[in-house]
């Protein structure tokens, strides 16, 4: 077991030695570095609500032709 978790913790380690993410554009490159934070600390938080409210909105919006689409797609695949 302690092999195991060794080698575990060896491959964590790996992801930390990865160059900083560069977009090319300093401005881009800080808007994902402000917009990735919030998602690296905890994504479900911020996630879910907001899909929940996309879904909420869309379905207020275009009604029962969301109900159908969601059906074909599910049938579809």
């Amino acid at each position: 077991m302690d092999i195991t978790h060794y080698r575990l913790k060896h491959k964590l380690d790996e992801v930390f030695i990865l160059e900083p993410n560069d977009l090319g554009n300093g401005f881009l490159t800080m808007l994902f570095k402000k917009t990735s934070a919030f998602f690296k600390v905890m994504p479900f938080l911020y996630i879910l609500p907001f899909s929940i409210a996309i879904s909420c909105v869309a379905y207020v919006l275009f009604g029962a032709l969301i109900v159908k689409l969601v059906s074909l797609l599910q049938y579809g695949f």
